[in-house]
């Protein structure tokens, strides 16, 4: 259980580095390929039931960008070189 949360948080702490990382290499000529992102979005436009006392509206967006998935990859082998050594 713990090599779990151990690996989530690795790997929520990439996400939040590589987007800093992304969000300043977009300004860098040299390093704007970090910044590209591409996604998928379900957008909440219009709702999904509409029954004249409650309305349920359900949108889902999803973007990564290439800095994101670097540092993800390395969370993840971060966590396989420290787990063992850290939770035997």
């Amino acid at each position: 259980m713990k090599k779990i949360l151990y690996l989530i948080l690795l790997i929520i702490g990439g996400i939040i580095i590589g987007s800093l990382v992304a969000e300043k290499a977009a300004f860098s000529e040299s390093m704007s390929w970090l910044a590209y992102s591409g996604g998928f979005e379900f957008p909440a436009d219009k709702p999904l039931i509409n029954l004249t006392i409650i309305t349920i509206t359900i949108g889902f967006s999803f973007k990564i960008s290439i800095a994101q998935l670097i540092m993800i990859l390395t969370a993840i082998f971060v966590n396989y070189k420290t787990a063992p050594k850290l939770f035997p």
